[in-house]
C-alpha cells in the first residue's frame, strides 16, 4: 500500500487546548501519509503549539471563520495546487471524532483496491430536512464531512480547483451542513466522479437511511463494521438526540466495547469530555448509574485491610440517633467513623449509643458554640482535616425536614439517602469495590428525590441556585461548563460517597464557620445549596465522573414511581406539546425557518446581554 498522501487536519478548541486524543489521532494519521498539515481555527495555547510541532512543522493558525470547511480550504491553499501534484491522495479530516480504534492502515488497505475517486468513512442517506437552508428541503445521500479521501484524478481536475477557489465563507453551522457537507458528494458525483465509504451498511441498514448512523448506530458500526472512529458529540449532546430515535444505549455500549476489545485508551475520551462537556449530558449518554446488591457481595470481595474508608456523620437530633445507627452499623469492621454534633448532651448520647459498635475506630467531635453552616460546615470545616487519611469517604447527616408536613415526607427523604448509601455491610463492600474497579469514579449518591412535594426536583434542579453556584465555582477556580439551562447533577439531601482527591478544589479551600450565613436559613438559594450543586463540577474539573447510586431493592420501587410520574406528567408536559407543534410547523418549511431564525436571534441577544 502506498502512503503517498497529504493530510489536512482541522483543529478547534475554544480554550486553545490540545487534548491527548488529538495528538494520538494525528500520530496514527501520520502513519498513512507523507505530509501532515494542521490547521488551527482560533487560538492555540503554547503547550498545544509545542505538541503539534512535535508531530509536524506544518502548522497553520487562522481566525476562526468559515468553520472546519474553511479550515480545509486554508490547508489546501497552504499546500498549493502545484505541490499537491506530487501526492496520490488528499485527506481532509477534522477533530470531531475520537479514534482510531482500529489502525487506519487496515482501512486504507481495504479501500485501495476499490479505487474510488473520493471516499469517506461513513455516509448519511437522503432525507427531508426542513431545518436546512436548501430551497428543496432535501439533503441527498452524502459522505459525512469529518473525513474525506480525494484521489489525484479528482483533486487535479479544474472543477475541484474551481470549487475550492469559489467556496463561499460559511457564517453558521447550518450553512456548512446545508451548502457543503450535504451537497459536496452529489456535486462531484454529478460531474462523473465515483465515490464510496469504508463503513458500508447498504445491506443490513439499507432502510436506516434517514438518520446519522454514526450517532444512532454507533455500537453496531464500531463492533460489526470496524468503524475506526466515533463522534465526540456522542458523549456531549443532549440525551434527547438519542432517546427520541432509539434506546439511548449506543454511546455507552460503544464506549464499553472500545475499552474492552481494542487497544485504544478510553482515558483519552474521558480527559476531553470531562474538560469540555456539560456534565448532565455526559452522565445521561453514558448512563453513569450503579445499582448494587444490598444482600450479597458481587464477585471477589475487596480486602478491607487494604482500603482506607471512613464514615463522616453529622447528628443534631437526639430522636434520630437510633435511625442513623441502623445504617451506620453497615460500616462495622470496614471504616473509621467520625461524628460531629452541637452540644454536650448529644455528645454523651452519641457516646452511649455508638461506643460499643464494631467500627474500626470512633471519634466524636463537638462543634464550637455558635458555629454556623450546619452539615456542610461540619464536613468542610471540622472534618476536612481527616480527609487525606482515606481513599473513600461516606458523608451522611440526620435529615428530619421538620418544615415539611406530614413528617413522613422528610423521613422518606432521609431514608432514601441513608438506604442508598449505607443499606448493609454487603452493600458498602460493593460500593467500595465499584470505586476500586473504576478509577475515574469520583462520587456516588442517590438520584433526586421524587416523592411528595419533592417530585418537582425531577427537573428544574437549579432552583434558585444557579448564580450562587457559579459564584462558588469562580471562587474555587472550577472551570468546566455550567449552564443555567441544563440541570446539574448533584446529591439532593447532601449525602454521598466520594474520593477526597475528586473534591480537591473544595477540600483545599480554607473554609471557616464565618463563611456561612446566620440562622434561620431560607429554604433555597444559600451557600449550602450551592455546595450541593458544586460537587460534581468540582469532581469533573479534576477528571472524575460522578454517578447515581441505588440498591437493587430500592431500584424496583423507583422504577414504579418514575413510571407513574412519567405517565401523569406526560399529559401536561410542555416539551410534549412543543414537539407536537414543531412537527406540525415543519410541514411549512418557509414559516418554520423564519420563526426559527427569530428564535435563534432572540437567544443570541439574551446571551450577549448576559455576557456569555
Amino acid at each position: 500500500m502506498s502512503s503517498n498522501r497529504v493530510a489536512v487536519y482541522v483543529f478547534y478548541d475554544k480554550d486553545g487546548i490540545v487534548d491527548s486524543y488529538v495528538t494520538y489521532m494525528l500520530q496514527e494519521l501520520q502513519k498513512v501519509c507523507e505530509k501532515l498539515v494542521i490547521v488551527c481555527n482560533g487560538k492555540l495555547d503554547y503547550e498545544g503549539l509545542e505538541s503539534f510541532y512535535k508531530i509536524t512543522k506544518d502548522v497553520v493558525t487562522r481566525e476562526n471563520t468559515g468553520f472546519d470547511i474553511w479550515g480545509y480550504k486554508t490547508g489546501i491553499d497552504y499546500i498549493g495546487w502545484d505541490s499537491l501534484k506530487q501526492y496520490d491522495e488528499l485527506i481532509l479530516m477534522n477533530d470531531s471524532v475520537f479514534g482510531p480504534f482500529y489502525p487506519f492502515r487496515s482501512m486504507f488497505d481495504d479501500m485501495d483496491p476499490k479505487n474510488p475517486d473520493f471516499w469517506g468513512i461513513t455516509k448519511h442517506g437522503e432525507f427531508n430536512n426542513p431545518d436546512g437552508l436548501t430551497k428543496c428541503g432535501v439533503f441527498p445521500e452524502h459522505i459525512q464531512s469529518y473525513f474525506y479521501v480525494i484521489g489525484k484524478k479528482m483533486f487535479l481536475h479544474p472543477e475541484f480547483i474551481k470549487y475550492w477557489d469559489e467556496l463561499r465563507e460559511f457564517k453558521s453551522w447550518n450553512e456548512t451542513v446545508s451548502f457543503f457537507e450535504s451537497q459536496f458528494t452529489k456535486h462531484f458525483a454529478d460531474l462523473g466522479f465515483s465515490w464510496d465509504v469504508y463503513v458500508n451498511t447498504d445491506n443490513e441498514f439499507a432502510d436506516y437511511y434517514d438518520c446519522s448512523q454514526i450517532l444512532q448506530l454507533v455500537y453496531e458500526l464500531v463492533k460489526d463494521y470496524k468503524c475506526p472512529v466515533m463522534k465526540r458529540k456522542s458523549f456531549t449532546i443532549e440525551y434527547e438526540n438519542f432517546i427520541y430515535f432509539n434506546l439511548g444505549t449506543g454511546t455507552r455500549k460503544a464506549f464499553d466495547y472500545i475499552g474492552k476489545n481494542t487497544e485504544y485508551d478510553v482515558n483519552l475520551i474521558w480527559d476531553h469530555i470531562l474538560r469540555t462537556g456539560c456534565y448532565r449530558y455526559i452522565k445521561d449518554n453514558l448512563h453513569l448509574n450503579y445499582i448494587l446488591p444490598e444482600g450479597y457481595v458481587t464477585g471477589e470481595a475487596i480486602d478491607i485491610n487494604n482500603v482506607k474508608a471512613a464514615l463522616f456523620a453529622h447528628i443534631t437530633y437526639e430522636d434520630q440517633i437510633g435511625f442513623c445507627n441502623e445504617y451506620m452499623e453497615s460500616v462495622n469492621g470496614i471504616a473509621d467513623v467520625y461524628i460531629t454534633t452541637i452540644n454536650g448532651h448529644l455528645e454523651k448520647c452519641l457516646i452511649d449509643r455508638f461506643g460499643e459498635n464494631e467500627f474500626k475506630s470512633l471519634k466524636i467531635i463537638l462543634l464550637p458554640a455558635g458555629s454556623k453552616g450546619r452539615d456542610v460546615a461540619a464536613l468542610w470545616v471540622a472534618l476536612k482535616q481527616y480527609m487525606d487519611n482515606y481513599d473513600y469517604i461516606c458523608f451522611i447527616h440526620n435529615k428530619k425536614s421538620p418544615q415539611t408536613r406530614p413528617l413522613t415526607i422528610g423521613r422518606g427523604f432521609s431514608e432514601r439517602c441513608m438506604l442508598n448509601t449505607l443499606a448493609s455491610k454487603e452493600y458498602v463492600m460493593n460500593v467500595l469495590k465499584t470505586f476500586e474497579d473504576n478509577p475515574r469514579l469520583g462520587m456516588m449518591f442517590p438520584p433526586p428525590v421524587i416523592h411528595g412535594p419533592y417530585r418537582r426536583l425531577i427537573s428544574g434542579l437549579w432552583g434558585s441556585n444557579y448564580k450562587n453556584t457559579l459564584k462558588l465555582a469562580k471562587r474555587l477556580q472550577i472551570n468546566v461548563p455550567i449552564d443555567e439551562f441544563i440541570d446539574p447533577v448533584f446529591p439532593t439531601g447532601g449525602m454521598f460517597w466520594f474520593k477526597p482527591e475528586a473534591l480537591k478544589k473544595v477540600k483545599d479551600h480554607n473554609w471557616v464557620y464565618e463563611d456561612f450565613p446566620d440562622e434561620p436559613l431560607p429554604g433555597d438559594g444559600t451557600l449550602g445549596h450551592a455546595f450541593e450543586r458544586i460537587y460534581c463540577f468540582a469532581a469533573q474539573s479534576e477528571g472524575f465522573y460522578s454517578s447515581w447510586l441505588m440498591t437493587d431493592v430500592f431500584a424496583t420501587s423507583e422504577i414504579t414511581s418514575m413510571g407513574r410520574m412519567l405517565s401523569v406528567r406526560q399529559y401536561a408536559s410542555f416539551a410534549l406539546y412543543r414537539q407536537i407543534f414543531l412537527n406540525w410547523l415543519r410541514k411549512y418549511p418557509g414559516t418554520y425557518n423564519f420563526l426559527r431564525s427569530i428564535f435563534r436571534f432572540c437567544k443570541r441577544t439574551v446571551r450577549r446581554v448576559r455576557g456569555e
